[in-house]
């Protein structure tokens, strides 16, 4: 139980020493912030012209406040994640991996922990700025205690597996050169079947029936989704995909951090 305590200490000690160093130094954070004020005003104008020719109120069961408070979360879940992808990428082209493995922590725990700390101080800055002009433009969030309750455990769930995709695609390094086409493939994927582009309400139904089953839409669609149309229907559904593509990035990570270690060993580090 001690040890175990220990554990937690000392990768909390990480996040939370990350969390201050970008509470510090907030200035790339802040420029991400006025790129997200640029993205949802030009959604705020598309999508109010949108509403206003079809000349109606709901589109695919959704208002014109609820897809803008939609865009937000969504915008802010994307642009707002780690990107530690890149920093598992460069360890592995530069061979500096070898030494972090042999280091008194797991080397994915130890990027988990870092990246916690990174991706929360992110997340909340996105969101209050974002957040007045959302409100000008919308009113207040359609949202009860339990759909906030319910994007939350979304969210943290969304993050854990946003955490496992990136880590298999820096992990990609050991046999392939560069990993960037693989993240800007996902990258791809997620804009137009996780939700970026458009609510998959929005989709042709044959669409929307593949991509709800896919786990794009669990790291964007999904949590901002609850938070504006809520059920319990779509909230158990979420809840499942999430614990089954969890499960099946979190066996391919193992797998292939196993492998990835087995190489260093053979190769002498």
């Amino acid at each position: 139980m001690t040890g175990m305590y220990a554990s937690v200490r000392k990768y909390w000690s990480l996040t939370s020493v990350n969390f201050s160093n970008q509470l510090a130094y907030a200035a790339e954070t802040v420029s991400r912030g006025f790129f997200i004020l640029v993205i949802l005003f030009i959604f705020v104008q598309l999508w109010s012209a949108v509403f206003t020719s079809q000349g109606s109120t709901e589109i695919a069961g959704l208002t014109l406040s609820e897809t803008l408070w939609y865009f937000l979360l969504v915008e802010v879940l994307e642009i707002g994640r780690s990107k530690h992808d890149m920093t598992i990428a460069e360890e592995v082209k530069s061979g500096t991996i070898a030494y972090a493995l042999v280091r008194p922590y797991n080397y994915l725990g130890y990027h988990f922990a870092y990246s916690a700390g990174e991706t929360i101080p992110k997340l909340l800055l996105l969101a209050g700025m974002g957040l007045p002009l959302i409100l000008f433009y919308a009113g207040l969030p359609p949202t009860t205690i339990i759909s906030a309750v319910a994007a939350l455990i979304a969210v943290s769930l969304a993050l854990l597996l946003n955490f496992l995709i990136y880590s298999i695609i820096g992990l990609a390094a050991f046999v392939v050169e560069e990993v960037g086409p693989l993240r800007m493939i996902y990258q791809k994927l997620v804009f137009v079947l996780g939700g970026l582009l458009l609510p998959l309400d929005f989709l042709p139904s044959w669409l929307y029936n593949i991509a709800i089953l896919l786990p794009f839409q669990l790291t964007t669609y999904a949590p901002a989704k609850l938070l504006v149309d809520f059920s319990w229907n779509h909230f158990g559904l979420t809840l499942t995909l999430q614990a089954l593509w969890l499960t099946i990035f979190a066996v391919l990570l193992r797998l292939q951090y196993g492998s990835a270690v087995k190489r260093l060993e053979v190769n002498g580090g």
